[in-house]
């Protein structure tokens, strides 16, 4: 029995570990730790699909039945694929076969004009209300790893601040964006980590209020030569606090330029 239960807790404690780590990194990063943790595994699964994914039938077949990636992900599979391999060899398969979904949807939609014999209104009526089968990115794979992220680091997030050292670390950062404060406000169930995710976010709404007032006065001539401080990050940062963190390769080490040959 005693073998069985440690067996249990070995198996169920590397992801919590894991995903301890990179909430730390984010928070580290002055980052949202849920954002910056989001994006680092939709950026490794899409890097894993680019490399070896895309090769089975049956991952293809799934990528092309939901319509691809959707404009977010698609561009970050492109930026990816530039850096990794700087040949643009797997978005092109990609868009090729995309592209040959669509120009299926759309001969149909011509034989079936073609071969009525309705009013021209009629006809565009129809086409009006025919669901195209084929709709870009409707079922982003990318998008439903970071759902699914968002939702299991939130829960770790809401265990973690129940310990002590971890908490310390957590209200001296800047804490999470609105988008996941709002989230952890209808969801989480402990009123202890809701309030101490809400006063770290006053007193990060009070400091960026602070530092843009700060920003906007040094661009008074009279104030123009004095020199910059944090303040003069404030725009970009209070940017990430609102909406989230800009779409950068910055950050992901573990992704970096690799240039080696894919399976």
């Amino acid at each position: 029995m005693r073998k069985l239960l440690s067996t249990r807790r070995t198996a169920k404690r590397p992801p919590f570990v894991l995903a301890k780590i990179a909430l730390q990194e984010g928070l580290a990063r002055g980052e949202c730790p849920i954002c910056f943790s989001s994006r680092k595994a939709t950026r490794r699964y899409i890097h894993s699909f680019l490399y070896e994914g895309m090769m089975s039938s049956l991952a293809r077949q799934e990528f092309l039945e939901g319509g691809g990636f959707c404009r977010e992900h698609f561009w970050e599979a492109k930026n990816i694929e530039r850096e990794c391999w700087a040949d643009g060899f797997g978005v092109a398969i990609l868009c090729e076969n995309l592209l040959e979904a669509f120009a299926q949807d759309l001969e149909k939609l011509r034989n079936t004009i073609a071969g009525s014999n309705m009013s021209f209104l009629k006809i565009r009526r129809t086409a009006k209300r025919r669901e195209v089968p084929f709709t870009p990115g409707s079922k982003c794979l990318a998008c439903e790893i970071a759902r699914s992220t968002d939702q299991r680091y939130l829960a770790t997030l809401e265990e973690l601040l129940a310990d002590s050292n971890f908490r310390e670390g957590f209200e001296q950062s800047a804490g999470l964006c609105v988008g996941h404060i709002q989230t952890i406000s209808e969801h989480w169930t402990s009123e202890t980590a809701v309030e101490i995710v809400k006063c770290v976010a006053t007193n990060q709404v009070r400091k960026l209020i602070d530092q843009l007032r700060e920003f906007q006065r040094k661009h008074d001539y009279r104030y123009k030569n004095e020199p910059r401080g944090p303040e003069w990050s404030s725009p970009e940062r209070a940017i990430g606090f609102l909406v989230g963190p800009k779409q950068e390769s910055e950050g992901f080490e573990d992704l970096v330029p690799t240039y080696r040959r894919r399976r």
